[in-house]
């Protein structure tokens, strides 16, 4: 392991459960958040819904039923 890799992970294993947590949900957020961007981009008139739905189908997507579920509500939700 390089010392960064390892200067990394030691002040991974120091933080509490709590820090730890807060930090997964941050990365998640600023995920979420990328993507959206990107995908606001690329369809510059989609409605806020849907590029919430394009979102989601972009992260849980690979799971069949999820592919299905959203792809119904994008079905129902307009441009």
């Amino acid at each position: 392991m390089s010392e960064v890799n390892s200067l990394y992970q030691n002040s991974v294993d120091a933080m509490t459960p709590r820090e730890k947590i807060s930090r997964s949900i941050g990365l998640f957020n600023w995920s979420r958040e990328f993507l959206a961007r990107q995908i606001r981009n690329e369809n510059p008139n989609a409605s806020s819904a849907r590029i919430k739905l394009l979102v989601a189908l972009h992260m849980y997507g690979g799971n069949p039923q999820t592919r299905s579920l959203i792809e119904g509500l994008l079905a129902n939700v307009p441009d």
